[in-house]
């Protein structure tokens, strides 16, 4: 049996402190090891304040949620939606806007890419496009439908997979 030692303590104190430890339903030794090792591993004392209070932490923390979601509106005003836009333009087969072709031929004269190498480089990424979108048919027309009593339909790949494997390399160098 272990000794056991007696503390002086307010009335109140002792209250506040056994209706502590019926709420975490622990005895008041283990209560009280806990809250010491608590403050021994944290490095804290109960005779000083915390410097950053939660309210001050929760309002650093929004302005830096804040500042972050104005950086990735930025780089979406700037570089996500205009490129997205060429690429719709590519894709689509559209003609690019005169004011577009005067902007390219401006950059052209301070050392961008030349006319030329864009046109190659939009043929190049067509014909990528193009094997992609037969690829993407093969693959949807040996895709099958399977019905399930007990549960949700799924598809099923009629395919060996060391086809599937090889189309998956295929993806991979061409990304």
């Amino acid at each position: 049996m272990t000794a056991k030692s007696r503390l002086q303590v307010k009335a109140h104190t002792a209250n506040r402190f056994r209706e502590f430890s019926k709420k975490n339903n622990s005895n008041q030794s283990q209560t009280l090891d806990l809250i010491l090792d608590f403050f021994e591993k944290n490095n804290l004392s109960p005779f000083e304040t915390l410097v950053p209070s939660k309210v001050s932490l929760e309002q650093l923390i929004k302005k830096r949620i804040d500042a972050v979601i104005a950086i990735l509106k930025n780089i979406e005003k700037t570089q996500t939606k205009p490129g997205f836009l060429m690429l719709e333009l590519l894709l689509e087969g559209r003609n690019l806007p005169a004011a577009s072709i005067k902007e390219k031929n401006k950059k052209t004269a301070t050392g961008e890419q030349s006319r030329e190498q864009l046109e190659l480089e939009i043929s190049r990424l067509q014909e990528a496009l193009k094997a992609t979108q037969k690829d993407l048919e093969y693959l949807l027309q040996q895709v099958e439908i399977k019905g399930n009593a007990f549960g949700a339909d799924y598809l099923k790949l009629n395919i060996p997979r060391t086809e599937f494997e090889q189309f998956k390399i295929a993806i991979k160098r061409k990304s």
